[in-house]
């Protein structure tokens, strides 16, 4: 690609397709976190590039791949996992971004990929502000070191924004990405929970007949019966969830039921802080070490109504429980995982009988 000449200086000529040497890719990812440089930004980041590309005879743009909102202390990134493919088919043999940050966060998986992985395969790496080049070398201790600042300000932003999220769970205000059924995020303030009028009626629905004495299992089949919206496909329909993965059954389920009568979100506390994340992985935290701060919006439904389904549910819990220890011991089910039900999909259970002989419902 030949430069466009400027007013008062000589044309550079055009560059001949014999001469382009590499193929390159341009590399381009936009931070997800709120503090990222404003020069950063997707469109400055093309610029840098291509203007850098159309002062090089050697280089051609191939292609442009782009992870937006992405961060870059993983490489488990689309369009970087694209780059990746068309590196090792030969397609592309020359990469450049914008800085090093741009390419990564992760010191250790950057250096990989800088000075052994993409060497291995021939290609060249360039990141224009830094003024780096492997065809100039390996940027001695200079490369190593711009990494390791790079993942030290990615977990100092990480820490800060747990440490803003940890103040707001401890204030009482809403963190979660999307509000619980029978709710949603208020137009004013996102971190304040307000009443959703029509799925707050199910839920209240759903209250009414646990106090009643119905079974979870009871209460499941007459929704469904109904053609009740599980809260996935409710949220689907009102255009809060768009991507089809986030989608769950089409139907109710005994969990789902389960969580909104012991969600105490209903009675107008906030329960957050139910998991952590430990070493890159989320973990469950014990009910006891949940934090709940109460009265912080609306309630749905009424303490009074909230206590009593909790002991109905705490007496039907020690009746199985004492179904289950009074059962007879476990044999194989030769129809394990091939009968399944016509209405939901459900693979089917065959109920354990009591040493009595007794079904065991």
């Amino acid at each position: 690609m030949a430069r466009k000449s400027r007013k008062g200086s000589v044309e550079t000529p055009a560059v001949q397709e014999q001469d382009v040497v590499y193929n390159a890719a341009a590399y381009i990812r936009l931070s997800s976190d709120a503090k990222r440089k404003p020069g950063d930004s997707l469109y400055n980041q093309q610029d840098i590039i291509e203007n850098f590309i159309a002062a090089s005879p050697d280089i051609r743009l191939a292609d442009t791949y782009i992870d937006n909102q992405a961060t870059g202390t993983n490489f488990e990134r689309p369009a970087f996992v694209q780059m990746l493919e068309d590196v090792e088919s030969g397609r592309i043999n020359c990469i450049i971004v914008k800085d090093l940050s741009r390419f990564g966060r992760n010191a250790i998986d950057c250096g990989y990929y800088i000075e052994k992985h993409l060497p291995a395969l021939g290609v060249r790496f360039i990141a224009v502000t830094d003024s780096f080049d492997s065809l100039e070398g390996d940027g001695g201790v200079l490369l190593p070191l711009k990494n390791v600042i790079a993942e030290s300000y990615a977990l100092d932003i990480s820490r800060k924004c747990r440490s803003v999220q940890r103040q707001n769970i401890q204030d009482g205000r809403f963190v979660g990405r999307m509000a619980p059924y029978g709710f949603s995020k208020s137009p004013e303030d996102c971190h304040r929970l307000v009443i959703d009028e029509e799925a707050a009626a199910i839920v209240r629905q759903i209250f009414d007949w646990a106090a009643g004495g119905m079974g979870v299992g009871e209460i499941i089949r007459t929704l469904n019966e109904q053609s009740m919206l599980p809260p996935s496909h409710y949220k689907w329909e009102k255009g809060l969830i768009t991507n089809e993965k986030l989608l769950g059954k089409p139907f109710w389920q005994k969990r789902t039921v389960t969580d909104i009568l012991r969600d105490r979100v209903y009675v107008g506390d906030m329960a957050q802080g139910k998991t952590c994340t430990t070493g890159g992985k989320q973990n469950s935290v014990h009910r006891d070490e949940w934090i709940c701060v109460p009265n912080t919006h609306e309630p749905v439904i009424s303490r009074k109504l909230f206590e009593h389904v909790q002991e109905v549910l705490r007496q039907t819990s020690e009746k199985d429980e004492a179904v289950r220890s009074a059962a007879s011991s476990y044999s194989p089910h030769i129809f394990k995982g091939k009968v399944f039900c016509a209405h939901c999909g459900h693979p089917m259970h065959r109920h354990r009988q009591n040493k009595d002989r007794e079904a065991a419902l």
